[in-house]
C-alpha cells in the first residue's frame, strides 16, 4: 500500500510516535524523570517533555534510547504509531476548520480547557481561528485524544465551526 508523503503526513507521523511514546510512559505510570533516569543521562526530563508534546523534534538515535528506556521494542513503537495515522482520512476527517474563539472560550466543557490555553497565547484576540490538520493534531496532543477525536470534540461542542475539506490528493 502506498502513501503520498508530504509535509502534513510527516507531521502527523511524528505526532504519532510522540504520543505512543507518552502512552506508553503513562501505561507504565512512570514519570518523565524515571524515564530520563532510565536513560543514564542521556535524555534529561525537560527534553523528555519537550519530544512527548512535539516541541522538539524526535532523531531516531533518541527514540531508540527512550523506547528502551520503557522496555518497548522500537519496531512496535514505530508500528503503533504507523496505524495511529490514517493512510487515507475519512471524510470529515481531514482538512481544516475555523471555529469561534469567542465560543470556544465561552464553552464550559472541561475536554476543551487545553484549547482554550492554547488560543489565549495564539489568537491574539482574533474573532474566529482557521486550524489545519498540524494544528489540529497539536491540539489533539494537548486533549490527550487523537486528532480525529480532537475534531470531533470541536464540531460537536462549538456550534459557530466551518469545515473546509482537505485537497484532493495529487497522483503521483
Amino acid at each position: 500500500m502506498s502513501q503520498a508523503y508530504d509535509a502534513r503526513s510527516q507531521q502527523a507521523f511524528a505526532a504519532a510516535v510522540c504520543r505512543v511514546m507518552r502512552e506508553s510512559r503513562r501505561r507504565q505510570k512512570l514519570t518523565q524523570a524515571e524515564v530520563a533516569q532510565r536513560t543514564g543521562g542521556l535524555v534529561s526530563k525537560a527534553a523528555l517533555a519537550n519530544y512527548e508534546t512535539g516541541h522538539r523534534s524526535l532523531r531516531v538515535d533518541v527514540l531508540w534510547v527512550i523506547a528502551g528506556a520503557l522496555g518497548e521494542d522500537l519496531g512496535s513503537l514505530l508500528s503503533a504509531a504507523e496505524r495511529g495515522v490514517a493512510l487515507r482520512p475519512a471524510a470529515g476527517a481531514s482538512g481544516s476548520i475555523t471555529v469561534d474563539v469567542a465560543e470556544v472560550m465561552a464553552t464550559a466543557d472541561p475536554r476543551l480547557g487545553p484549547v482554550k490555553r492554547w488560543f489565549e497565547l495564539r489568537t491574539n484576540g482574533a474573532s474566529s481561528a482557521t486550524l489545519d490538520d498540524g494544528a489540529i493534531a497539536a491540539l489533539a496532543s494537548l486533549m490527550n485524544v487523537s486528532a480525529v477525536e480532537c475534531r470531533r470534540i470541536l464540531i460537536s461542542t462549538i456550534h459557530g465551526v466551518r469545515q473546509h475539506p482537505a485537497p484532493a490528493p495529487l497522483s503521483r
